[in-house]
């Protein structure tokens, strides 16, 4: 299959059937990032490849500023370091992206309500963040997507520094390549490598085919009318 392909056939599929999937060959618990990683609000559903980016802690001290320029100045030094990952991201390689960024779980915002919309207006999936989002309201009524593993108020300036974009990255407990498949949705974040991805999938129908069997005949005894998820392998 072609990356569109392999990506539109996985969109059918839930993260309970392609981790059922993971371990009928034998890739038990391989993926699954830790129950820290949450969606930001209930209802988030995606997937697309990684494009990964490695933040560090910053070592040295922050420098005190008397004056609003002067922060304003050290402020925009701090964020064209930390922020160097989105130059990378453009209209014609966003398509199907998910941004997966290890930070090393620091308590610092670096996803909040203006990085997801210019990174939406870009056209990315997703964000998925071993690390801190801020801005949660805004963000959530941007219908931004984004998982993370903190919650808060504080910038990521003083806190990190970038690291590279396109490596190997742990994030949550997971080794995430480039180019690795990733799928949330609200049960949590699931990694697929790219190379085991086909074989995936056909266990993953499988579980998705005979679930909505099953299920379609409870809804019918119990007289709930038909919903989306009945037809979601369509």
């Amino acid at each position: 299959m072609t990356n569109s392909e392999l990506i539109n056939e996985l969109r059918k599929y839930r993260c309970a059937d392609l981790s059922d999937a993971m371990d009928a060959i034998g890739l038990v618990d391989k993926g699954t990032m830790n129950a820290n990683m949450r969606p930001l609000r209930p209802g988030m559903e995606f997937k697309g490849f990684a494009y990964t980016v490695k933040l560090l802690p910053k070592q040295d001290a922050v420098k005190v500023c008397k004056t609003v320029e002067e922060w304003r100045e050290e402020l925009g030094k701090g964020c064209s370091d930390i922020y160097r990952f989105v130059d990378g991201i453009n209209e014609e390689n966003a398509k199907d992206m998910v941004v997966v960024i290890d930070m090393e779980g620091i308590r610092g915002g670096v996803w909040g309500s203006e990085i997801a919309m210019n990174l939406m207006i870009r056209g990315i999936e997703g964000a998925v963040v071993d690390g801190g989002c801020r801005d949660s309201y805004e963000t959530n009524l941007e219908k931004a997507n984004v998982f993370c593993t903190q919650r808060t108020f504080t910038h990521s300036y003083g806190r990190c520094t970038f690291g590279g974009t396109n490596i190997p990255v742990n994030c949550a407990g997971v080794l995430v390549n480039p180019g690795d498949i990733i799928c949330a949705d609200d049960d949590g974040v699931l990694v697929i490598p790219r190379d085991r991805a086909e074989e995936v999938i056909k266990f993953a129908k499988m579980q998705l085919d005979d679930d909505i069997v099953t299920r379609s005949a409870h809804y019918e005894k119990l007289g709930y009318a038909p919903d989306e998820t009945l037809t979601r392998n369509k």
